[in-house]
């Protein structure tokens, strides 16, 4: 509040009127200027005049009090005026005569009450006020409190929206007023709860707001134009939403001083309950979702030229679809996040998804919110499906049933032709519309959404948006059914593959049995050979089982990390087995570095394959007498076992292109898939398979192998 100003106070304010002064010639000295750097060039101006008004009652003690107050008024009012011609062209007030009469309106009324005030009554000065002043000065700095939370709610939700559009040319800009309105309401805050103006805030007043020259001229020196600045929806429900949260708090809080003041003894007990009862009664009001969706429907409608931002609908539902799954709920599955998506853009409190059935027609697959509804599958060659599949145009049931004997004419959404009310939502008046899901021409759902919590006047925009998003959708769910069927085929795939890996181990079975049966034929006789013959059985029969449970497994569990399985395997020991029984068909086979244990985290069953395969590929490339060699070798962390042969060898090409190729053989009967088995089982175990041969000069297969994470600590610690 204005007063006698010490030197202090006049060099503060004395700032403030050279800054702002300089400051609008600047700006309306600019080649081409906007009309928007013209109302900053004018509000500087007038926040200029008011400083100097300030300089000159502390400096002659010529002014009164109340013309001071004016200027301030005027001072605040041109600020608030730069933040309306900011957002005229996002609120639509070039195209809408009525919102810009709005707007006027009640600016000009809270303007025109602190302008009156002063003049009818006694409001400024640094002393309390008297009895018959006091109301009169409360509702003045009541309007000052007004006007200073309008202020900074627009400037918080606007720097927030400028975060993607303007840069630091909008944030410097919204800071600078931002200090201007938040010093406002600290100061006039103090006195509404003190009566009185604390005279040290007032004294550095002009300092604080020639603070924000600086940021107001650098707005205009960077890369943004803050002009150019676009509102958004969410920014204006914000904005809208904060504006009325502020001013309710403010008329709740003079009734409660007005309860005070006339309660007697019962004042203060009144005064706290009341305002406990409105702030709880407002926070449900604020937190409904029918106020909520009412509040966007009529921002959408008396502001902009659109209904949607068109950018944030589609971000939103793309977020919803591609949801991530929650901790302890789990995901929600697609079919529900779809419906939660486009109910979303309505305000929708619930939807329904119908998708094709076996008879042709389409029945509900999915709920969201919507356990009430009680609806039959819509039947094959139905008027209602044909309508959808023909013209895949959104269905207003409201239409429908506004006239149920002739034909709809629903505004912006096409005619309905002879389409009729079906008797399932004859009813249920909660049925509300029906958008089609087209994918490829193809009608492949129906998306039944729930009336929505705001009354809404259907036009071409929520036609049109509708009828995107339900392409879109549609292809959502074709993408998901195609990821479904893709991966009931990697199941088949997966059982095709582990069956040809049985039919490969069980020709090596079949191998040694054939084996067995022909030796029969000389050595039955000899009690040593019919023990062989027994224990070969038996191991083939043990095999064969263990064959037959790999191929009834439904799917391989994730393997442990590398060296850090369960069980442990005797490398030795399996290459000792693997030995024995190749040497039945082939003698000339060595085997080194055996003569220790080398234990590896594993199978033992797939390490003996894996090593059988190797040595069988060898023995098939190599001449009868020729020498196939098995090494072990042990290192700090890793063990390798080596199969080499003098066989006729592999070019690179081929080691490149056709080894590792499942089904691919060059042997006659051959299935092509042992070299293949036996690198995804290495892999399998966290070691690695690696392959040197060279034509007519044989091949060397490699298999490195981690030791145990207890072997490696015991090397380690040794």
């Amino acid at each position: 509040m204005p007063g006698m100003l010490s030197t202090i106070g006049m060099v503060s304010h004395l700032m403030a009127a050279l800054g702002f002064a300089a400051l609008g010639l600047i700006l309306a000295m600019r080649r081409r200027p906007t009309g928007f750097r013209l109302s900053v060039a004018l509000a500087s101006f007038i926040t200029a005049f008011w400083a100097a008004g300030h300089v000159y009652a502390a400096r002659f003690g010529a002014a009164d009090a109340a013309l001071l107050i004016q200027l301030e008024t005027l001072r605040t009012a041109a600020w608030i005026a730069v933040l309306v011609v900011l957002q005229r062209r996002s609120w639509g007030l070039a195209d809408r005569p009525s919102s810009v009469f709005f707007v006027a309106l009640l600016l000009g009324f809270v303007i025109a009450l602190q302008i009156a005030l002063p003049m009818l009554f006694d409001v400024g000065g640094m002393a309390p006020p008297t009895a018959d002043q006091s109301r009169a000065a409360l509702l003045f700095v009541t309007t000052r409190l007004v006007v200073a939370i309008s202020g900074l709610v627009l400037l918080h939700n606007l720097y927030i929206n400028s975060k993607q559009t303007e840069g630091w040319s909008f944030r410097l800009f919204a800071v600078a007023l931002g200090v201007i309105f938040a010093y406002d309401l600290n100061l006039y805050t103090l006195q509404f709860l003190l009566g009185v103006a604390n005279p040290e805030l007032v004294e550095i007043r002009g300092a604080v707001n020639a603070l924000a020259v600086p940021l107001l001229f650098l707005s205009f020196r960077t890369d943004g134009e803050v002009g150019r600045f676009q509102l958004s929806h969410q920014a204006a429900f914000h904005t809208v939403s904060f504006s009325m949260i502020g001013l309710y708090l403010i008329i709740m809080s003079l009734l409660a001083y007005g309860l005070k003041m006339t309660g007697g003894d019962w004042g203060q007990l009144l005064q706290v309950t009341f305002l406990a009862i409105t702030v709880i009664a407002g926070a449900l009001v604020m937190l409904s979702p029918r106020f909520r969706a009412e509040l966007k429907v009529r921002i959408a409608r008396n502001f902009y030229r659109y209904r949607y931002d068109y950018r944030v609908e589609w971000l939103r539902f793309i977020e919803t679809i591609d949801a991530a799954p929650s901790d302890q709920l789990g995901q929600q599955p697609i079919r529900e996040r779809l419906i939660e998506a486009v109910a979303a853009v309505l305000d929708c409190p619930g939807g329904a998804l119908l998708e094709p059935a076996e008879d042709g027609g389409f029945e509900v697959t999915a709920r969201w919110r919507w356990n009430t509804l009680m609806m039959q599958p819509v039947a094959a060659g139905s008027d209602f499906a044909a309508f959808l599949q023909d013209s895949a145009r959104i269905v207003d049931f409201d239409s429908l049933r506004r006239d149920a004997d002739r034909p709809a004419q629903p505004a912006g959404g096409g005619s309905h032709g002879s389409l009729q009310l079906p008797e399932w939502a004859l009813a249920d008046r909660s049925i509300w519309l029906a958008v089609p899901l087209s994918h490829r021409d193809t009608l492949t759902g129906i998306l039944i959404l729930q009336r929505s919590l705001a009354a809404r006047d259907l036009n071409w925009e929520d036609y049109d948006l509708l009828r995107t998003l339900g392409r879109q959708g549609a292809s959502y769910l074709a993408e998901a059914e195609t990821q479904a069927r893709l991966d009931e085929a990697k199941t088949f795939d997966e059982f095709n593959r582990r069956f040809a890996f049985v039919m490969h181990d069980l020709k090596n079975v079949v191998s040694q049995l054939g084996l067995v049966a022909r030796n029969a034929e000389r050595h039955a006789d000899k009690p040593e050979f019919r023990a062989d013959m027994v224990a070969t059985l038996n191991s083939s029969v043990t095999k064969m089982n263990d064959l037959l449970a790999l191929l009834g497994r439904h799917g391989d569990a994730k393997p442990p990390p590398p060296g850090e399985q369960d069980g442990e395997v005797d490398l030795a020991r399996t290459a000792t087995i693997v030995t024995a029984a190749i040497r039945r068909q082939h003698p000339a086979i060595a085997l080194e570095g055996a003569e220790e244990s080398l234990f590896v985290a594993g199978d033992a069953d797939r390490l003996e394959a894996m090593l059988t395969h190797l040595v069988q590929n060898a023995v098939d490339a190599s001449a009868p007498d020729a020498v196939i060699r098995i090494a072990l070798e042990r290192s700090a962390k890793t063990v390798q076992l080596v199969v080499s042969d003098r066989g006729h060898g592999m070019s690179k090409a081929f080691i490149r292109e056709e080894l590792f190729k499942p089904f691919r053989s060059t042997k006659d009967g051959g299935f092509g898939i042992g070299a293949f088995e036996a690198r995804e089982i290495a892999r399998m175990h966290g070691g690695r398979l690696q392959v040197a041969s060279k034509p007519g000069e044989g091949s060397s297969f490699t298999i490195t192998l981690p030791l145990p994470a207890r072997a490696r600590a015991h090397r380690e610690s040794a």
